[in-house]
């Protein structure tokens, strides 16, 4: 016998909407020490951008996966998600981990980097996922609660898998870093 665990009241998708696929909690994932440490950045304005990491993903279980889609769940007031990007590690010298202004020489790669959040992406079983995720956002006021919880989607054979794996970072308004010489 085969036993599945579906939740649709944590759902993203709205009450009465058109989607009624069911989607099974996955296991498949892990997020490294990303998922276990919390980011902070104290050194925000309103009205700017920043770019924010979210795990960069494993697929610890036997069997390949396909990577979907992935975002950051708790978004507190004075903050705003302007859209997501997928790249690769290789593109941009490596995981970037943290809090970036977003428009810098700091991100630039990443910025120009080929984007694959529209297109799924492959992770081997037992292997680290050589792409990671990233949301861009922008400061709209006074930030008094932390980005939480970050949502993956990924499909393994024929089954849509939804798996939330914890991430947390701290933005705070504050005087801006000064620039790298």
């Amino acid at each position: 016998m085969i036993l599945g665990t579906f939740l649709t009241s944590c759902d993203s998708a709205p009450s009465g909407s058109s989607s009624s696929q069911h989607v099974t909690v996955g296991t498949a994932l892990d997020g490294g020490m990303q998922a276990e440490a919390e980011i902070a950045f104290e050194h925000a304005r309103v009205g700017e951008e920043y770019w924010v990491s979210l795990p960069q993903t494993s697929n610890v279980s036997a069997t390949p996966l396909t990577l979907e889609k992935a975002e950051i769940t708790q978004v507190p007031k004075g903050l705003r998600i302007i859209g997501y990007r997928a790249v690769s590690a290789r593109d941009t010298d490596g995981h970037a981990m943290g809090v970036a202004s977003a428009g810098t020489d700091q991100v630039h790669d990443l910025e120009h980097a080929r984007d694959h959040a529209d297109r799924p992406v492959r992770v081997e079983a037992d292997s680290v996922s050589d792409v990671y995720y990233l949301a861009r956002l922008k400061v709209t006021g006074p930030v008094g609660a932390d980005l939480t919880g970050c949502r993956f989607r990924y499909r393994q054979g024929d089954t849509e898998y939804r798996q939330d794996l914890p991430c947390v970072t701290r933005i705070r308004l504050g005087e801006p870093l000064e620039p790298e010489a």
